[in-house]
Protein backbone atom coordinates (compact mmCIF):
# COMPACT_ATOMS: atom_id res chain seq x y z
CA UNK A 1 0.00 0.00 0.00
CA UNK A 2 1.22 3.65 -0.85
CA UNK A 3 1.17 5.89 2.67
CA UNK A 4 1.60 9.79 1.99
CA UNK A 5 3.01 11.89 4.95
CA UNK A 6 1.93 15.07 4.45
CA UNK A 7 3.78 18.15 6.18
CA UNK A 8 0.97 20.75 7.87
CA UNK A 9 1.51 24.62 9.23
CA UNK A 10 1.35 23.78 13.12
CA UNK A 11 -1.87 25.92 13.64
CA UNK A 12 -5.35 25.32 14.63
CA UNK A 13 -7.31 24.40 11.97
CA UNK A 14 -4.65 22.65 9.64
CA UNK A 15 -5.66 19.20 10.16
CA UNK A 16 -10.01 19.89 9.60
CA UNK A 17 -8.61 21.86 6.61
CA UNK A 18 -6.61 18.85 5.02
CA UNK A 19 -9.44 16.34 5.72
CA UNK A 20 -11.99 18.48 4.44
CA UNK A 21 -10.10 18.77 1.11
CA UNK A 22 -9.67 15.03 0.30
CA UNK A 23 -13.72 14.85 1.18
CA UNK A 24 -14.03 17.29 -0.89
CA UNK A 25 -12.48 15.53 -3.58
CA UNK A 26 -14.03 12.68 -2.48
CA UNK A 27 -11.08 10.86 -1.18
CA UNK A 28 -11.81 8.51 1.57
CA UNK A 29 -9.55 8.72 4.43
CA UNK A 30 -8.61 4.82 5.27
CA UNK A 31 -5.93 5.64 7.67
CA UNK A 32 -4.72 8.38 9.67
CA UNK A 33 -2.10 9.19 12.20
CA UNK A 34 -0.22 12.76 12.84
CA UNK A 35 2.25 13.84 15.14
CA UNK A 36 3.63 16.77 15.93
CA UNK A 37 6.98 18.15 15.83
CA UNK A 38 8.06 21.44 17.05
CA UNK A 39 7.71 22.88 13.40
CA UNK A 40 5.15 21.30 11.60
CA UNK A 41 2.42 18.57 11.96
CA UNK A 42 3.12 15.45 10.34
CA UNK A 43 -0.04 13.42 8.74
CA UNK A 44 0.47 9.59 7.64
CA UNK A 45 -2.21 8.56 5.71
CA UNK A 46 -3.70 5.76 3.49
CA UNK A 47 -6.42 6.41 1.41
CA UNK A 48 -8.51 4.79 -1.59
CA UNK A 49 -7.31 6.64 -4.03
CA UNK A 50 -3.79 7.96 -3.58
CA UNK A 51 -2.91 8.90 -6.97
CA UNK A 52 -5.67 11.35 -7.04
CA UNK A 53 -4.43 12.20 -3.34
CA UNK A 54 -1.08 13.35 -4.74
CA UNK A 55 -1.90 15.15 -7.67
CA UNK A 56 -4.53 16.86 -5.64
CA UNK A 57 -2.38 17.82 -2.85
CA UNK A 58 0.77 19.01 -4.88
CA UNK A 59 -1.62 21.14 -6.99
CA UNK A 60 -2.35 23.11 -3.67
CA UNK A 61 1.20 23.14 -2.95
CA UNK A 62 1.46 20.80 0.10
CA UNK A 63 4.82 19.24 1.37
CA UNK A 64 4.88 15.64 0.99
CA UNK A 65 6.06 11.80 0.41
CA UNK A 66 4.81 8.27 -0.27
CA UNK A 67 6.40 5.50 1.23
CA UNK A 68 5.29 1.61 0.24
CA UNK A 69 3.76 -0.05 3.40
CA UNK A 70 2.82 -3.53 4.46
CA UNK A 71 -0.94 -3.59 5.95
CA UNK A 72 -1.10 -6.88 7.75
CA UNK A 73 -4.55 -8.51 8.70
CA UNK A 74 -5.11 -8.81 12.97
CA UNK A 75 -8.52 -10.18 13.51
CA UNK A 76 -7.53 -13.76 13.35
CA UNK A 77 -4.38 -13.79 14.85
CA UNK A 78 -4.62 -12.22 18.85
CA UNK A 79 -1.14 -12.21 19.07
CA UNK A 80 -0.38 -10.48 15.99
CA UNK A 81 1.22 -7.39 17.81
CA UNK A 82 3.55 -9.46 18.93
CA UNK A 83 3.78 -12.30 16.80
CA UNK A 84 4.33 -9.81 13.59
CA UNK A 85 7.71 -7.78 14.84
CA UNK A 86 8.91 -11.30 16.86
CA UNK A 87 8.09 -13.56 12.85
CA UNK A 88 10.33 -10.23 11.50
CA UNK A 89 12.70 -10.02 13.98
CA UNK A 90 13.40 -13.34 13.90
CA UNK A 91 14.08 -13.35 10.14
CA UNK A 92 16.05 -10.33 10.84
CA UNK A 93 14.07 -7.29 9.48
CA UNK A 94 13.82 -4.20 11.28
CA UNK A 95 10.65 -2.30 11.45
CA UNK A 96 10.87 1.55 11.08
CA UNK A 97 7.38 2.47 12.98
CA UNK A 98 4.10 0.51 12.64
CA UNK A 99 0.78 1.50 13.52
CA UNK A 100 -2.98 -0.32 13.99
CA UNK A 101 -5.86 0.48 12.03
CA UNK A 102 -9.49 -0.34 10.58
CA UNK A 103 -9.29 -0.74 6.73
CA UNK A 104 -12.39 -2.19 5.34
CA UNK A 105 -14.14 -3.08 8.48
CA UNK A 106 -11.02 -5.21 9.80
CA UNK A 107 -8.31 -4.15 12.36
CA UNK A 108 -4.98 -3.77 10.72
CA UNK A 109 -1.10 -3.90 11.32
CA UNK A 110 0.15 -0.96 8.78
CA UNK A 111 4.40 -1.28 9.60
CA UNK A 112 7.27 0.36 7.06
CA UNK A 113 10.00 -1.66 6.66
CA UNK A 114 13.79 -0.47 3.91
CA UNK A 115 12.06 -0.37 0.71
CA UNK A 116 14.55 -2.94 -0.39
CA UNK A 117 13.27 -5.73 2.33
CA UNK A 118 9.78 -4.91 1.25
CA UNK A 119 8.84 -8.58 -0.90
CA UNK A 120 11.01 -10.53 1.38
CA UNK A 121 9.08 -8.89 4.53
CA UNK A 122 5.45 -9.81 2.79
CA UNK A 123 6.69 -13.55 1.74
CA UNK A 124 7.85 -13.99 5.66
CA UNK A 125 4.65 -12.55 6.70
CA UNK A 126 2.68 -14.75 4.55
CA UNK A 127 4.37 -18.00 5.18
CA UNK A 128 4.21 -17.31 8.48
CA UNK A 129 0.52 -17.31 8.09
CA UNK A 130 -0.31 -13.64 8.18
CA UNK A 131 -2.93 -11.92 5.42
CA UNK A 132 -2.01 -8.89 3.72
CA UNK A 133 -4.65 -6.21 2.86
CA UNK A 134 -4.50 -5.72 -0.82
CA UNK A 135 -4.81 -1.81 -2.19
Amino acid sequence: MIQLSVYLEDRPGSLANFIKLLMDHKIFIRALTVAKTSEYGLILALVDKPEKCINLLEEKDFVLSTADVIAVRLNDHPNALYDIPKTLGDNQINIDYFYSTLVKDESVLVLRVEDAIIEKSIKILEKAGFTLVEK
